[in-house]
């Protein structure tokens, strides 16, 4: 670049090239990739027939990535990328849902119950049931075949159940001690790590100890059920103390109450599901409680729809397990990307996980965060990108990765823990993130629409996205959007297929010629079975499919087999094409060197070389049709 743009006067000076993690920034920079080709992972191509073009963004504003979304665009990690649609070999319709319209199917509420059910304790996981064997070892019992067991309740209540919990017999009470005190220990470095200060390796160790009947006597007047106290721990207090000592130390820690950290611990341990005893934080201190009886705590089924001619599909368990859904800015997180780890290594047996690859993909991001306003202007949550955690009982399931933008949640991946695929949670997070953009509507009602990534007629795996309706799809060429309905019955015949010439005809039977060199729709579909038939779908959909269109993008990115396209089509610019952009080439800003300026003045500020100028001028003409005149003159098109 150096030798083919020198300066020959001073221009404006941008200082604040970054990588868009700066607060306030008010542009958006991109390096422009070009036409790229790779392998298809849809249609599994060994050939390079998958065709995109692509951008390296060092930020997008969240207004500017909402308006490249609407155009067809999508990002992983930072780089963004459309399908060129009349040449890829599977075209990929971007689909959204506007959420105010969302009704569930009875397949998508068996989900929500299922959960529902699983929260209450009717059902249990791998995960669940290995805890109950590693309990049982420990204190040198046999393992029930259920923690716990659910029946209805025959009294004319058939919208309650009742949970029976059975009394835990404790013979080998120290070593059972010692186990309870492991499981604070655990819950004591996960308090820590959860707040952020420095670990010493002298955090606080805790002791379980056994209350006698003496020390109940006493507590009668604090605690309920004293009579059923069997073990308790102090350890709350040492935090708060060791807190406390800290803060004067290096003042960055929030005193904390011993009261707080006990219900925090307590959250934490109760994942660990140790059956038999119900955990909770009293003044302080962790007390463990069994029955001296049976006892059956009575759990409250969801309420039935309200009478507003609209479904109730949500789930909020008043016992049992505890779910709860926690959006974190996008930021690297260890337990998060245990989970990546194992979902990736179990689910698709990826032997390529790194950390700096799961960081590239769904940690970086080009949107700078907007932080709350408090006007209906910006969500309670601020914009940018997001991880959306989903814990049961404090123990991360599944992680959900979206960008919150001035009209849409976009979803662009999702992993989940394998030991808990009994409970579908792709759809199930699915269902979660649409009710999130319902709520936010009262807050922000430019928020109304959810974005499903990419929709591929032709692949199998992603035909689950139709089933939340009523969708659209984007036309590729007008970038208007169609019903999903009216869209179908045209890519049932042609792959591609420019959906608003036929917006609202009736005439189904004109459809656009197919691009020469492609396959048919059926060759296509023939690709696509191949493709799945060991896939294990579940209901004619792969849930591990949910949400992870962009994995093969990430994977491909640093390939040899995506280069850059040097057909004959990106050397010739036609004529209709250059008369249309004439005008708008000269308002795209460029930066050079950190300065920005428009095109039509660059040859003014520098001295620049006549056939890189003609290559740049080919480039500037790609780039303003694929990502459009208004924006090709927001967005500053940077030069390296």
């Amino acid at each position: 670049m150096d030798a083919d743009v020198a300066s020959s006067s001073g221009g404006e000076r941008d200082q604040d090239q970054g990588k868009g993690k700066g607060k306030g920034r008010e542009s958006s920079v991109v390096i422009d990739s070009g036409r790229r080709r790779s392998s298809c992972g849809y249609c599994s191509s060994f050939s390079s027939s998958s065709i995109s073009h692509g951008l390296w963004a060092y930020s997008l504003t969240a207004n500017d990535y909402q308006d490249l979304l609407d155009r067809g665009w999508r990002r992983s990690g930072c780089y963004v990328y459309k399908p060129e649609m009349d040449k890829t070999c599977c075209p990929q319709y971007t689909i959204r849902l506007k959420a105010s319209n969302f009704t569930p199917s009875k397949e998508q509420e068996r989900v929500l119950k299922k959960m529902q059910r699983y929260l209450d304790g009717a059902l249990e996981s791998k995960f669940d049931k290995s805890s109950d064997q590693l309990k049982s070892n420990l204190l040198g019992e046999e393992p029930s075949k259920s923690s716990s067991s659910c029946i209805l309740n025959n009294k004319n209540q058939t919208n309650l159940a009742s949970v029976t919990i059975p009394l835990q017999e404790t013979e080998n009470q120290e070593k059972f001690m010692t186990f309870l005190s492991e499981k604070i220990d655990t819950a004591v470095d996960t308090f820590f790590k959860e707040r952020g200060p420095p670990l010493t390796g002298q955090n606080p160790k805790s002791v379980v100890k056994k209350v006698k009947p003496q020390m109940k006597r006493k507590l009668k007047d604090i605690i309920t059920k004293e009579e059923d106290l069997i073990y308790t721990c102090n350890v709350s207090f040492q935090i708060a103390a060791y807190i406390k000592n800290m803060d004067s130390k290096i003042g960055n820690l929030d005193s904390v109450s011993p009261n707080i950290i006990a219900e925090e611990l307590v959250r934490v341990i109760s994942s660990e599901n140790i059956s038999g005893f119900i955990i909770k934080a009293c003044s302080g201190h962790l007390n463990f409680y069994s029955g001296a009886k049976e006892e059956t705590v009575v759990v409250e089924k969801p309420a039935q729809a309200q009478q507003t001619g609209k479904k109730n599909y949500e789930s909020t368990p008043q016992k049992g397990r505890r779910l709860v859904i926690r959006m974190k800015r996008s930021q690297f997180d260890p337990d998060e990307y245990a989970l990546y780890e194992k979902y990736q290594t179990l689910v698709h047996q990826d032997k390529r996980v790194s950390k700096d690859s799961y960081i590239r993909f769904l940690v970086d991001t080009p949107i700078p965060f907007v932080e709350p306003d408090g006007s209906s202007r910006v969500p309670p949550c601020g914009f940018g990108s997001f991880h959306q955690q989903y814990l049961v009982d404090g123990r991360i399931i599944a992680v959900g990765v979206v960008d919150i933008l001035p009209k849409c949640l976009s979803s662009k991946y999702l992993f989940w823990d394998p030991d808990y695929a009994f409970l579908s949670l792709g759809k199930f997070t699915a269902l979660k993130e649409i009710q999130w953009v319902r709520e936010m509507q009262a807050h922000c009602p430019s928020l109304e629409y959810y974005y499903l990534g990419y929709y591929i007629h032709s692949c199998n795996k992603m035909l689950y996205k139709a089933a939340y309706r009523p969708s659209e799809l984007l036309c590729p060429l007008r970038f208007e959007w169609v019903p999903y309905d009216i869209a179908k019955p045209l890519l049932d015949r042609s792959k591609y297929a420019i959906l608003s010439d036929f917006k609202t005809t009736e005439n189904t039977n004109l459809l656009p010629t197919e691009k020469p060199g492609t396959s048919s729709t059926n060759d296509m579909h023939h690709h696509s079975e191949v493709h799945n038939e060991n896939a294990g779908c579940e209901n004619g959909e792969d849930e591990n499919f949910m949400h992870e269109e962009d994995s093969d993008v990430e994977r491909d990115e640093e390939a040899s087999s995506m280069d850059m396209d040097d057909d004959e089509d990106d050397d010739q610019i036609g004529a209709d094409l250059l008369a249309d952009h004439a005008q708008s080439i000269g308002d795209v800003v460029l930066d050079v060197h950190n300065t920005r300026i428009k095109y039509k003045d660059l040859q003014k500020r520098f001295v620049i070389r006549k056939n890189f100028l003609s290559e740049l001028e080919k480039q500037l003409y790609r780039y303003i049709e694929v990502v459009g005149k208004d924006l090709s003159s927001r967005i500053v098109y940077s030069l390296g």
